[in-house]
């Protein structure tokens, strides 16, 4: 079987890893009706510091979700006087095919507009966790108890105890941080480890503070295979 190549889609993306803008290679995959593709690779470059373009990949992202002009003056004037209740309201009528789109967008608006952390969190796991729920939590702007307390109505407990975790650390609590592993490791199952949040801990933690985690009987990292 011989893979079928497509010359110009090759070149933008060529392009764009020789270092160019990656505008091109988003507004042709659009074009094409490629939508979740183009906005993996729109958030990918606008997660960087400087970004070519940056005003122009953030209107493909907008053409993306197809959400009306109504919709996004809803969503601004929300973000005055935010609260997941509104959030929900918002979401409720939005096409299943667009919500996934949709919902990233409006999260990312969101916390360019200053809404607050622990409430964006909230409407972040409304439908199920998202990566703007875990980056929330990773640059330590969750506590840990907003964490459980979301937690408690879903049955991804590893994930939400593992999250947690996360937060104690980054506010120096490790007892906490030790007790939530545990918890997370408990509640595991064939489809969801704990894995990732014992990685984000041992990685930052100090020799001291993994020697405890060792003790707790919290799992180690595995050594890389050469």
């Amino acid at each position: 079987m011989r893979l079928i190549t497509d010359p110009q889609l090759d070149a933008l993306q060529q392009q764009w890893l020789d270092g160019g803008s990656a505008l091109p290679l988003v507004r042709l995959l659009v074009e094409r009706g490629e939508g979740d593709h183009a906005a993996a690779i729109a958030r990918l470059v606008l997660a960087r510091e400087e970004c070519p373009d940056a005003a122009e990949i953030e209107q493909c992202l907008d053409e993306i979700d197809e959400a009306p002009d109504e919709w996004r003056d809803q969503l601004a004037a929300m973000a005055a006087d935010p609260s997941v209740e509104r959030f929900e309201e918002l979401m409720r009528f939005v096409p299943p095919e667009l919500i996934y789109q949709r919902l990233r967008n409006a999260l990312r608006k969101l916390k360019k507009l200053g809404v607050d952390p622990e409430v964006l969190f909230q409407c972040a796991t409304n439908i199920g966790m998202t990566p703007e729920a875990i980056e929330l939590v990773e640059e330590g702007l969750v506590t840990p108890e907003t964490i459980l307390a979301r937690g408690r109505r879903s049955a991804a407990r590893t994930t939400y105890f593992g999250l947690a975790a996360e937060a104690a650390f980054l506010r120096g609590d490790i007892v906490s941080t030790i007790r939530h592993l545990r918890e997370a490791v408990q509640h595991e199952t064939e489809l969801v480890t704990a894995l990732p949040h014992i990685y984000f801990v041992r990685e930052q933690a100090s020799l001291e503070v993994n020697a405890m985690l060792d003790r707790a009987g919290i799992p180690g990292i595995p050594p890389a295979v050469p």
